[in-house]
Parts: structure tokens; sequence; C-alpha cells
């Protein structure tokens, strides 16, 4: 039982996985290294803008850089700052993030397609009187299928008019 949980949340990572390839997210990591001054402003000592999985592979640099700074400024509190986002887009890759539901949806959808694939062809194989049209639990399926398919439609129509606001943003703050 433990390991069909594993292995659904296994086929759940790499759906996941799979569905940002497909989506083209590049995660990407902007890292801030400030104290404040008096007046509670943030004095930024250093920042790097890197691929997520570089930040991963070379965490120490980040820390030593922390600590150095610390060490140049020993009576101010220096804090680092993690600003997750994708390159492509600008959005944020957070939890609750507009691109973190729409490839879990995604992810979820093609699960759900599989399955239904996988159903249909054992009940084609081992069953002699299956009829797609008229089984109960294949119509409930679909019907959930549809309403994922359209969630995530308007999840895509979401992050594109997110997309266009920043964009739009940006275009007024060169102005």
């Amino acid at each position: 039982m433990a390991q069909e949980r594993m292995d659904d949340w296994m086929e759940y990572a790499r759906e996941l996985a799979r569905a940002e390839r497909e989506l083209r997210i590049e995660r990407w990591v902007f890292i801030s290294i400030e104290y404040k001054d008096e007046a509670g402003n943030p004095v930024r000592l250093h920042s790097y803008d890197l691929p997520r999985d570089l930040h991963e592979r070379h965490r120490w640099v980040i820390r030593w850089r922390e600590a150095r700074l610390q060490c140049l400024y020993p009576k101010k509190q220096v804090n680092t700052y993690y600003s997750y986002y994708d390159k492509r887009t600008g959005l944020g890759t957070d939890f609750n993030s507009c691109l973190s539901k729409l490839s879990a949806a995604k992810a979820q959808i093609s699960i759900a397609e599989r399955k239904e694939r996988e159903y249909v062809q054992y009940q084609r194989a081992n069953n002699l009187f299956f009829d797609e049209s008229t089984d109960g639990q294949l119509i409930r399926f679909r019907e959930k299928l549809r309403i994922k398919k359209d969630r995530y439609s308007a999840l895509e129509y979401e992050m594109r008019s997110e997309v266009e606001a920043m964009q739009e943003n940006q275009c007024n703050t060169f102005k």
C-alpha cells in the first residue's frame, strides 16, 4: 500500500517535470543580500540573478558572501532574500502562484488521460460487453477530466493576462 502511494507520487513528479518542460518554464532565482539603515530603508549590498539549479549546486557562494558582508558590517543585521521566478514570463514560481497551478493542472490532466487510456484498453481486452458510451464510471471520469481541462484553460488565460499586465507595467515604468 505504501509502495503504491510512493509510485503515484513519483509518477506525479515526473508528469510535473514534463509539464514544466512543455510550458518552457525557466526556473531562476534573484538573491539579494541587504541590511536596513536607520530610517528602515533597505540597502542592497550584493545581488545575484542565477538559474535555480546553479544556485542549488553552489549555495556555499551565497553563504560565503553573506558571512563576508556580515563581517564588513558587524553592527548591521544582514539578511538574504530569495525570489524564485520564471525567466521567460517574469512570473513567480511560489507554491500558490499561477505558474505552479498551471503546471500542476497540466500534470494532473496527463495522468488522468493515461489512466483513461489504460482503463479503456483493459476493458476492451477483458470485458466482452464493454461499451464506452454506456459505462457509467468512464462517463463520470470523462466529465471530471473535462472540468480539469476547463480549469486548465482558465489558468492559462489568467497566466497570459498576468504576463501582459506585467509587461504593460514595465513599459509604463520606462516611459
